[in-house]
């Protein structure tokens, strides 16, 4: 099967500061009050091993139906038969998702239990995380555009060395 590898994954981002560092005195552990609201976003990511793109948002918890429409949008992106990656989230391995590896231009690798050395959208993630940390965004719409800014100046050239 000549085929292009995809991988996937998924993560989700709220309205609120992510603090990743902080300096305080020597030998005090100081708590920090941090305020936001509780709007967030779920994305779910693909890259492929030539490391094009394609990312989907959600405002709702990602279900079965969502990792379905999410292969087959794939599919149509892609337009070339597909080895999708994907680790062993519950919406991954429901039989709306499997069953799709009856088609002939789709077949799935799932990885072992937490390998996000394995899969090349954890760097897309990572650096997500990276332009979004130690920010507050007062709605989900700027939250939402911050997150679209990141995704189009991810490195590709760190995404891959996965592949």
């Amino acid at each position: 099967m000549d085929a292009t590898i995809v991988c996937i994954d998924q993560t989700k981002k709220s309205v609120q500061v992510e603090p990743r560092a902080a300096w305080f005195p020597r030998g005090t552990r100081p708590s920090v009050e941090l305020s936001g609201q509780p709007d967030w976003t779920c994305l779910l990511g693909a890259i492929t091993e030539d490391g094009e793109r394609f990312f989907s948002r959600f405002t709702e918890y990602i279900t079965a139906d969502h990792a379905k429409n999410f292969a087959l949008a794939l599919c149509n992106e892609f337009k070339d038969d597909l080895i999708v990656v994907l680790d062993g989230a519950p919406y991954f391995q429901a039989l709306a998702v499997t069953d799709l590896a009856a088609r002939d231009d789709l077949a799935f690798v799932t990885l072992p239990s937490y390998p996000p050395e394995l899969n090349s959208v954890e760097e897309c993630w990572r650096q997500l995380q990276d332009a979004l940390s130690n920010r507050f965004f007062d709605s989900l719409d700027e939250l939402t555009t911050a997150i679209d800014t990141a995704l189009d100046q991810l490195s590709l050239s760190k995404v891959g060395n996965y592949f």
